[in-house]
């Protein structure tokens, strides 16, 4: 008996944390980091299921030692780390949405404790992150807050205003196809959705974020968006999506596995173990062999009720 009860006590203390999700802290916080892991359970061996960059506006829902369960603007009940984010309450939050902002537009480099490239590092700074626009500049550099609320400096020659930047966005087949070229080589990685690695479905919303367009996160939801457009390479224009998995049957659904930009000239350019042009045709290099699902075109129905939402009209940070 006393082996059985120990052997339950052992069970209990094993069932995963997860299940411990009481929080009576502050229901809101903002990404205090250049990218967070969201991962399915509160432990660094579980699965990463998406990234939210700084800036991005979380709900908090329960808590577990060091962990934080959340709820992202395209992906719900993950869970990060308390170190990554700063706490806020309603006020807070709606401050933050409220500020004016500076967006990272270079791919990558750093904020510092003062204007001064050999100053202490404060932390990482990627494109696409968002910072709050302090009131002081020196030459060269623009003072900036961190949603911590913490100071800092970033180089103006790193940071774009974020509205002036939203209106500048133009999608076209050529800034899609420019911008996804920037990242060829990129490491693939699950959960991948920053300019440090990508995943397929990352890959792709982030080439459209950076041209204006926001798209669902995942492949999944990716292909129920736009248009469908028929596999002929006649008819398809670069920047389309092209999709693979496993068709549906009577008996189980369709999987969506890959998600693929078109490139052009019988091409895809994707996120598949690292961000690669890959040839649509057998003698072509680099041939992507796969079960294909279906093309939908995205440009042309931005806003119009089919999934797809400008910059302006959803910043997805929120």
């Amino acid at each position: 008996m006393k082996r059985t009860l120990l052997l339950l006590a052992a069970l209990v203390l094993s069932v995963p944390a997860a299940f411990s999700q009481s929080w009576d802290g502050p229901q809101w916080a903002v990404v205090n980091s250049s990218s967070c892991f969201l991962r399915l359970k509160p432990d660094y061996e579980s699965g990463n299921e998406s990234q939210a960059l700084m800036g991005t506006v979380l709900r908090v829902k329960g808590a577990e030692r060091y962990w934080r369960q959340v709820d992202a603007p395209d992906y719900k009940d993950v869970w990060t780390t308390e170190h990554n984010i700063a706490l806020m309450d309603e006020a807070g939050k709606d401050a933050w949405i409220a500020a004016p902002k500076y967006i990272c537009t270079a791919e990558y480099t750093h904020l510092f404790a003062e204007p001064s490239a050999v100053a202490d590092r404060v932390c990482d700074f990627t494109l696409g992150d968002l910072v709050r626009q302090g009131a002081q500049s020196r030459r060269g550099w623009v003072q900036v807050y961190l949603p911590s609320g913490r100071a800092c400096w970033a180089r103006a020659y790193d940071v774009q205003d974020l509205d002036g930047w939203m209106q500048s966005r133009v999608a076209t087949r050529e800034s899609l196809i420019a911008t996804a070229r920037r990242f060829l080589g990129t490491p693939y990685m699950w959960g991948g959705a920053s300019v440090k690695h990508f995943d397929c479905s990352g890959f792709t919303q982030f080439v459209y974020r950076q041209c204006g367009i926001v798209l669902p996160r995942n492949a999944r939801e990716q292909i129920h968006t736009g248009e469908e457009i028929p596999y002929d390479f006649d008819l398809m224009q670069p920047g389309d999506l092209l999709f693979y998995g496993t068709p549906a049957t009577a008996r189980k659904p369709m999987v969506v596995a890959h998600v693929a930009m078109y490139y052009g000239d019988r091409k895809i350019i994707h996120s598949s173990q690292v961000v690669r042009i890959s040839s649509l045709t057998p003698d072509g290099e680099d041939y992507y062999e796969r079960e294909l699902l279906g093309v939908r075109r995205i440009l042309g129905h931005v806003d119009d009720g089919s999934g797809i939402r400008s910059v302006q009209a959803r910043p997805w940070y929120y």
